[in-house]
């Protein structure tokens, strides 16, 4: 496991979205904003979401894990079940 900044982990998934023609600016915002409130309504019993007064630390398995979210929010959303994606959604 590694820790990751949760803006640092917010930004690299972002990133990794441009890489989809299907998922535009907007798209990509309001997933930004739905992870923003899945981590602060988000019961962490594992404790991968460190949050503290002035940040928020996740810790993911490696790296590659902001591809395979963005992939998958791609999929979701080109087979219209960004529903399912966020019922299923995981920082792991």
């Amino acid at each position: 496991m590694i820790e990751m900044d949760f803006e640092d982990f917010i930004e690299e998934v972002k990133f990794q979205m441009t890489e989809f023609d299907a998922l535009d600016e907007k798209t990509i915002k309001e997933w930004e904003a739905k992870a923003r409130t899945w981590v602060d309504k988000h019961d962490d019993k594992k404790r991968r979401i460190i949050k503290h007064d002035d940040e928020i630390i996740v810790k993911v398995k490696d790296e590659e894990v902001c591809i395979e979210i963005a992939e998958k929010f791609y999929k979701a959303v080109k087979n219209d079940k960004v529903k399912d994606y966020w019922y299923k959604f995981t920082l792991i």
